[in-house]
């Protein structure tokens, strides 16, 4: 350059290289060269200059200050250093453009920044830019090849409005990327709320249908029971004094050889035995029936819209009873054992029906867990090994809390299915078996509604283990 110490008229368009030659600085010394706080991501796009040469810095706020894109100005961050970089890029994660130069306080310190913004900082957001005054320290085409980055310029090719515009360029890139990761959260977001209304609306259809049967079911059984029930002593009332009478009966010396050998046949002393025997047995079926009623009529209760103090004992106890059938022996297995060690605990502050759901359902993964890891075993060999459900209660050390433990020894899950068993649709039950909702019903229960926790420990050939946390 012919003028190179003459400084450039301030109505003269400036067109030049965004490198300029020291004596070039004369005019550039006039801009502020501090470095700037972001005054408001959300109204400014931020862009970050790494270099280690000031009138770089200089160059490319001159050269951008008063740019606009889509309405919003530039806001600059210096830094002059790889180091620098990586601090700044830590503390401004809205960052949109990084202007880098690759050589500065070593040869491949830009590229470093590059790898700590695309892996360490796992950001796909930002816009890269290298900027190089020395190519043969970084040809293009390896670094293209090998670092995640947006251009590749040559410090020399960038002319200020070439600066512009490959600046607008990457702001709109950056914008498409943001829009994108937006909406991408916004669905993911209103799937998950589809999922968790589809699961309530589940859950509380499967609530009140069983519910209404439950019910239904009780009034049906009370009915009959209670009428047994009321008989039986009538009953037994009525056989008394036909027993008393026919011993009177049988005292008279003068009675035919026909009733006398009727009376023996009868075996009167063994009747009068064994019928009370009898009727007790029948007496304490009616209270088993009974009990099974009230069983189900507490299980399948309709919560209010406020929680209520409850016993988990009893909704556990409760539980196990409806559930009693599959717990029985059958011709392929012994019953499984039910072992419980109950702490002493207070009442929570609950909704119970959807408590008792919860242990429904989790009782029900074991007994599904333990018949599947039963697999050809012989009904002997099982003997040996018994299948088992282990409950324990405990208080939280804090008194804050109850904590239940629900463990069975069948054939626990790998990894890979233990982090999904809470997941809305997967099982691991064959076809036509699961639906996939029982163990999200149980975690949507515990943690939305109770605020509480449910975890699944497994261990491959040891079992499993759901620890479930309520708040008093």
């Amino acid at each position: 350059m012919s003028n190179k110490s003459s400084k450039p008229e301030p109505d003269k368009k400036i067109d030049d290289l965004i490198i300029l030659e020291d004596e070039d600085l004369i005019f550039l010394e006039e801009e502020e060269t501090e470095e700037s706080p972001v005054r408001g991501i959300g109204n400014t796009w931020a862009i970050l200059i790494v270099d280690d040469d000031p009138s770089v810095h200089q160059a490319t706020k001159l050269a951008l200050k008063n740019l606009e894109f889509e309405g919003k100005g530039i806001e600059f961050i210096y830094a002059y250093s790889g180091a620098e970089a990586k601090k700044v890029l830590h503390s401004n994660p809205d960052i949109a453009l990084a202007l880098l130069d690759v050589v500065m306080e070593t040869n491949d310190a830009g590229l470093e920044v590059v790898r700590y913004i695309r892996e360490d900082l796992n950001n796909r957001k930002v816009q890269i830019i290298l900027r190089t005054g020395q190519p043969g320290e970084a040809p293009e085409e390896s670094v293209i090849i090998n670092y995640e980055i947006n251009d590749y310029k040559l410090k020399i090719d960038l002319t200020r409005q070439k600066l512009v515009t490959t600046t607008i360029a990457a702001l709109r890139a950056y914008q498409n990327i943001a829009t994108i990761e937006r909406q991408t959260e916004e669905l993911a977001h209103a799937l998950q709320l589809l999922q968790d209304t589809q699961l309530q609306l589940v859950q509380n259809e499967k609530m009140a249908m069983l519910g209404n049967w439950a019910a239904g079911v009780a009034h049906e059984i009370n009915n009959p029971v209670g009428f047994i029930r009321g008989n039986i002593s009538a009953a037994q009332e009525h056989l008394q004094d036909l027993l008393t009478a026919i011993s009177l009966y049988g005292e008279h010396s003068n009675l035919p050889d026909e009733i006398v050998e009727k009376l023996e046949d009868l075996e009167l002393e063994f009747i009068a035995e064994d019928f009370p025997k009898l009727i007790g047995s029948m007496e304490e079926g009616c209270d088993i029936i009974r009990n099974i009623s009230t069983s189900l009529r507490t299980f399948s209760r309709t919560d209010t819209a406020n929680k209520t103090k409850f016993n988990l004992h009893d909704g556990i106890d409760n539980t196990l009873l409806i559930l009693k059938y599959r717990l029985q022996a059958n011709e392929k297995r012994p019953a499984i054992k039910i072992i419980k060690n109950y702490g002493n605990i207070p009442e929570v502050k609950c909704y119970p029906g959807q408590l008792n759901q919860v242990f429904m359902n989790v009782f029900a993964n074991g007994i599904d867990a333990l018949d599947e890891s039963n697999g050809d075993k012989s009904f002997e060999e099982i003997e040996k090994e018994p299948n088992q459900i282990t409950i324990e209660t405990e208080f939280s050390a804090d008194k804050q809390s109850v904590i239940l433990k629900i463990a069975d020894n069948g054939m626990g899950m790998p990894e890979e299915l233990k982090a999904r068993v809470f997941e809305q649709g997967f099982t691991t039950k064959g076809v036509g078996k699961g639906t996939g909702l029982g163990m999200a019903i149980a975690h949507q229960i515990v943690i939305e509604k109770h605020s509480g926790k449910i975890r699944c420990d497994s261990t491959v050939g040891a079992g499993t283990t759901f620890t479930i946390v309520i708040p008093r």
